[in-house]
């Protein structure tokens, strides 16, 4: 190709980029203007209306006549139109037209002075059926006392908004033009400027595609199209290889980010080579700017600081468990540490970080449980025995000492059952494989199951039952399965723990945008030192620990109230005062 097509050929690309640069521009300075023209019509246009409703409303109470002499006494000679419309939609005045020929205003067809008569700023743009030509419309309400008199509607025709466009086009056009031949004049000293450098650039191209790397000086002829070839030669044999590197590197970097383990890699000086997000979460330090320090200056806490170092001269694969403090709270965290053998790469020691705080608290809290339930269970099971055992030893013709062991073997083995059907309970509500079953359950069903369930044991007890719905017909979305469970849980302890003559309130009511279920009884009451541990499991105040062993409670109704509370997404809260009763309130929000 000869050397004045490569010119043209460089001349017209830098002419089209420039001329596109310019069109995107001129299009982008047209639309910017156009819009600030346009709201500046528009804040003329309300400043205006504002104006007229302010003189209006220093001349009021005005009669018709007054009004519309006012009218065409303020805009009789202009485009802009001024009209005055009475709060039942007759106009008052206007400044282009009688108003008595006028039809009333007060119509859909006519929304802002809809708006404007209920006391808001109207707006609208239609074609005018009095005048004719299409208007641009702005109503604001015109107050006495408070109360809207009138409507103050301020018109402007479209068509001199347009005529604005007509003259920001035309200038924008003109504007563009100018740009179009000043690029063609750059494009031309640009396209020779860069013309003799991109044919020496051309061959130096082929000597590093060929793997010549030495000095480009001294060359002279060549084209365009061969600096082309050339480019995608040095490209093909280099990108291959930066493709790999990239994708490489961008693999690395993606399981790093979604390891839930955090990691931590350290030069020979103990400084940081990369550091995760997740390592950054656990360790509370920002991982991006961590690369490049200091482990120390980093990591703040002493432990890991020590494994590091245990790490860095280990023969081994080595792991510790720290507890450390952090801005969550005290957690547990596992350290996997191994050193790296010297090689190219700059690391010499892997940290690995996993926090096992749930892990530890659940074995901790398994390790309670067992304990808990085999001393709750003892009890009743040696009881059991020795009852068995005295009846082994007994007269079968004491009746009287039969009927006192068979009396005991029934309360406890009923205890072992309340026991057992609890922690049944407990174990569903704690399990997340149980899905929700929800269902539409009205306020007073839900009233009536109460009352059928529970007045029998509590007038039994001589304790004085009151369940209440409000409203009875408002349905609640939720799992009936659960919500019975606490309220069977509640109501069987404030029956339990509620002495004969006392009295239970259970009220069902439609909240702000749930329903809150409230059970109120005049028991015994919690001491204050008990109430913020009485939703753990098989943990009991002091009068149901000493207390007969018709009152005597699993410890577990709470527990599984506050879990089954949790699976429904519910807030329970509980007041409490010794000697004058109980009050829970659960807030279920669906």
């Amino acid at each position: 190709m000869r050397a004045p097509s490569t010119f043209i050929k460089l001349f017209l690309d830098n002419l089209l980029v420039m001329v596109v640069i310019i069109a995107m521009a001129g299009l982008f300075t047209y639309h910017r203007l156009d819009a600030n023209n346009q709201r500046e019509s528009q804040a003329n246009q309300d400043r205006l209306a504002q104006m007229a409703t302010r003189h209006f409303q220093a001349l009021w109470p005005m009669d018709q006549a007054q009004v519309d002499r006012v009218c065409k006494d303020l805009l009789r000679d202009g485009d802009i139109r001024l009209s005055v419309i009475a709060a039942d939609g007759s106009v008052l005045g206007d400044s282009q037209a009688d108003p008595s020929t006028m039809a009333n205003h007060k119509t859909s067809d006519r929304p802002e002075v809809l708006a404007a008569l209920a006391g808001q700023t109207g707006r609208d743009q239609r074609h005018s059926g009095t005048v004719g030509i299409p208007y641009r419309y702005v109503a604001l309400p015109l107050t006495q006392d408070g109360q809207v008199v009138a409507a103050v509607r301020l018109a402007m025709p479209v068509r001199t908004i347009a005529e604005g466009e007509t003259v920001l086009r035309n200038a924008v056009l003109w504007s563009a033009l100018a740009g179009t031949a000043a690029a063609v004049v750059l494009g031309l000293i640009a396209s020779w400027t860069w013309y003799r450098p991109l044919r020496r650039l051309t061959r130096a191209a082929q000597q590093i595609a060929s793997g010549d790397l030495s000095s480009g000086a001294g060359l002279r002829a060549g084209r365009l199209d061969d600096l082309a070839r050339a480019l995608n030669e040095l490209r093909d044999n280099l990108g291959k290889s930066l493709a790999q590197i990239a994708s490489q590197h961008q693999d690395f970097q993606t399981v790093l980010a979604n390891l839930h383990e955090g990691v931590i890699a350290t030069d020979p000086d103990g400084r940081v080579v990369f550091m995760n997000a997740a390592a950054g979460r656990l360790l509370s330090t920002d991982e991006r700017e961590a690369a490049g320090q200091p482990l120390t200056s980093v990591v703040p806490m002493v432990d890991v600081l020590d494994f590091h170092e245990q790490a860095r001269i280990a023969d081994q694969t080595i792991s510790h468990t720290a507890e450390i403090d952090t801005p969550l709270g005290r957690r547990h965290l596992e350290l996997r540490g191994s050193k790296v053998e010297a090689g190219s790469s700059t690391i010499r020691c892997l940290l690995m970080l996993s926090d096992v705080t749930d892990a530890v608290r659940a074995g901790a809290m398994k390790t309670q449980f067992v304990a808990n339930a085999s001393h709750e269970l003892r009890t009743p099971l040696a009881t059991i025995r020795a009852a068995v055992d005295s009846l082994l030893e007994m007269d079968p013709s004491d009746r009287q000492e039969l009927a006192k062991l068979t009396g005991m073997l029934d309360r406890h083995v009923r205890r072992l059952e309340e026991m057992t059907n609890d922690l049944l309970d407990l174990h569903m509500v704690e399990s997340a494989k149980l899905p929700l079953r929800l269902q539409e359950v009205p306020l007073g069903e839900l009233a009536r199951w109460v009352q059928e369930q529970f007045t029998p044991p509590a007038q039994a007890k001589g304790v004085q039952l009151t369940v209440e719905a409000a409203p009875p017909d408002h349905p609640m979305r939720t799992d009936r399965r659960l919500l019975e469970l606490i309220l069977r849980n509640l109501l069987d302890n404030a029956i339990k723990f509620t002495p004969a003559g006392g009295s239970i309130q259970c009220v069902l009511e439609a909240a702000d945008q749930g329903v809150r279920l409230r059970v109120n009884d005049t028991g015994c009451g919690i001491s204050p030192e008990d109430q913020r541990r009485v939703f753990e499991r098989f943990y009991r105040v002091d009068k149901a620990r000493t207390g007969a062993s018709g009152t005597r409670g699993t410890g577990l109704g709470l527990a599984i109230v506050k879990h089954a509370a949790d699976r429904l997404g519910a807030k329970v809260e509980l007041t409490s005062q010794p000697g004058r009763g109980t009050t829970v309130e659960v807030s279920i929000v669906p």
